[in-house]
């Protein structure tokens, strides 16, 4: 204040502009965790992830030689390449590391049913069933599948992922809502 000349300085200090900021900081990290968890995956972001990772991998089969398999399961799947000796090894390597499907969505089933290529009694316990292996060759996919894909319960809002030969072969065929 200027006591001379009769006029006030108005003004915030630096103190009280510093104790908004902290005040702001601290509400916004109690809000921002119940905000990110509200915003959801959907079933079209899952199936858009799915079709673009199989198209990676059947390009990448093509493009390198090596046979991949694709095993479901309920709620998940996983990239497989045969080693040496031929015995099939899970690949960890992004994108094609097993990958868990969010709560709330479910692989109700692959179709055609195909015969599992192989006894999986063997697994870890505790590991949900196989439903169904598809094999990504290099010249192309070895069977044509259709999976789909289902918010839980099954009779949800389903999707469906084409496999089919050629360019293009791999893509969201329909989707559907639950009866």
């Amino acid at each position: 204040m200027n006591r001379v000349s009769g006029r006030t300085d108005a003004g915030f200090t630096l103190l009280e502009i510093l104790l908004v900021i902290v005040i702001m900081a601290v509400t916004s990290m109690m809000v921002a965790p119940s905000y990110f968890s509200a915003v959801s995956v959907s079933i079209d972001d899952e199936g858009k992830r799915l079709v673009q990772v199989l198209r990676l991998a059947s390009e990448e089969a093509t493009l390198s030689g090596n046979t991949f398999r694709v095993r479901f399961r309920k709620h998940g799947y996983q990239f497989q390449s045969a080693d040496q000796e031929g015995a099939w090894q899970t690949l960890q390597d992004r994108p094609y590391q097993p990958y868990q499907l969010p709560e709330g969505f479910q692989l109700v089933e692959i179709r055609p049913a195909v015969p599992l290529t192989e006894d999986v009694d063997g697994e870890t316990k505790g590991t949900e069933p196989v439903l169904a292996d598809v094999l990504l060759l290099p010249e192309g996919i070895s069977q044509i599948a259709d999976i789909v894909l289902a918010t839980e319960p099954a009779n949800g809002r389903q999707l469906i992922v084409r496999l089919r030969p050629g360019p293009g072969g791999i893509h969201v065929e329909k989707v559907s809502d639950g009866q």
